[in-house]
Parts: C-alpha cells; sequence; structure tokens
C-alpha cells in the first residue's frame, strides 16, 4: 500500500472548497497517514463530480489505515483514501456500504507533491458506482454562493411574516428607488439574486450582517 503522509483534509458532505476558500470553522483534520490510488481520469470526474459508491475489496484494503492526529492521540478513520490521475487529487472519506460520505480537495503544495509521487505510480482499476450528481455551479465561489443564501433567506423571511417595510428598505438598498407593489418588489430582490450579484448586493449583505450582529 502506498500512503500519503502529514496533509491537512478539509471534508464536506456538499461540495469541494478550493484551499482559498477554506474557512477556520470548517471539519479540517490533520491526517498523520492516508492510503493513496492513482486511478484513471475518468474514474477520478466521476469520484469528482457524483456521490460514489466503491466495491467492498476496496474497503477491505483501506480499512483502518487512515490515521489522524487529534488532541492527545492518534484517531482512525475507518474508510478513507486520496486519489489521483496524475493531473490533480482528492480525498474521500466512505461510510461501511462504500458509499461517499464526505470529500475534500487539497492545500495547493501538498497536491503537488501527490502529483509528483503519482508519476511513479501504476494505475489501480477502482469500480464505482455514480449515485447522486453533485450540484455546483463552478463560476459561483463559495462567498457568493453563502451571501446569496443569506440575501434569499432574510428577503423570504421578511415577506413571509409581513415585515414589509424592512422589505422596502432591502429593496432601497439594492436597487437605489421605492416600489409601492410588495409582491413585485418581493420577486424582483429575488430575481436580482439570481441573475448576476453586483455590488448592491454586496451593499445589502453588509447591511443584514450588520442587523445581525446588532442583535447579539
Amino acid at each position: 500500500m502506498i500512503y500519503v503522509y502529514d496533509i491537512i483534509l478539509n471534508w464536506s458532505s456538499n461540495e469541494i472548497y478550493d484551499f482559498f476558500e477554506w474557512e477556520l470553522n470548517d471539519e479540517i483534520e490533520h491526517i498523520k497517514r492516508i492510503p493513496l490510488f492513482k486511478i484513471n481520469t475518468e474514474t477520478f470526474s466521476d469520484i469528482l463530480n457524483y456521490d460514489i459508491r466503491v466495491e467492498p475489496e476496496l474497503l477491505n484494503k483501506i480499512k483502518n489505515l487512515t490515521e489522524v492526529y487529534t488532541v492527545d492521540k492518534i484517531g482512525v478513520i475507518s474508510y478513507a483514501s486520496v486519489f489521483t490521475d496524475g493531473i490533480r487529487a482528492i480525498g474521500v472519506e466512505f461510510n461501511e456500504k462504500g458509499i461517499s460520505i464526505f470529500k475534500s480537495g487539497l492545500l495547493l503544495d501538498e497536491e503537488q507533491d501527490i502529483l509528483m509521487l503519482s508519476n511513479k505510480m501504476m494505475e489501480s482499476k477502482i469500480d464505482i458506482g455514480k449515485l447522486k450528481k453533485v450540484d455546483k455551479d463552478p463560476f459561483i465561489t463559495r462567498f457568493e454562493k453563502d451571501m446569496r443564501h443569506l440575501l434569499k433567506t432574510e428577503i423570504c423571511d421578511c415577506y413571509k411574516k409581513g415585515n414589509f417595510d424592512k422589505l422596502k428598505y432591502l429593496y432601497y438598498e439594492c436597487f437605489g428607488k421605492d416600489l409601492d407593489n410588495i409582491d413585485l418588489m418581493y420577486h424582483k430582490l429575488l430575481d436580482s439574486i439570481d441573475r448576476e450579484m453586483n455590488n448592491n448586493h454586496n451593499k445589502l449583505y453588509e447591511v443584514i450582517k450588520l442587523s445581525y450582529q446588532n442583535k447579539n
């Protein structure tokens, strides 16, 4: 078995974040060692773009081989490995049924080390089953996604609770003008968020964040 040693993984159940989008409250683990497999590009793309299921044979090969640093001891992840096609690398954790439950990108320098190591490796044939396709937009950053979620949540909350004064205020901050039709105001705000974010949305995001901070 070939291992990767001393790397950082940022586990996520729904999206793989680029290293420059990692945040302090993410589920980041310092891995002591983890199995490494070189696979073909097609299989790698499937792992990247789908929730997957691997065969019991692979689970048996990697069982309890991933070690992770904890506060006072070395812990074990039951089923995890890093996969590379020689161009990219990704960490994946599986449950006992072989279904991927967490994935992680790698820090740039650590990924480069893995790619160099993979040049001397033979490809392994990994049989996988593709499950649900991962829903992601490659043109939207993590910050933009979080901002859209907060804006939509606040706007919908104001509308559903009848807080129309605040909804009018948000509309004015976004568009710089008033509108008397509440329904139209509500839909125009949501439509603007779905179409394209701009500086007005950034300003609106900061206003909403500030309002939450003032409540604390």
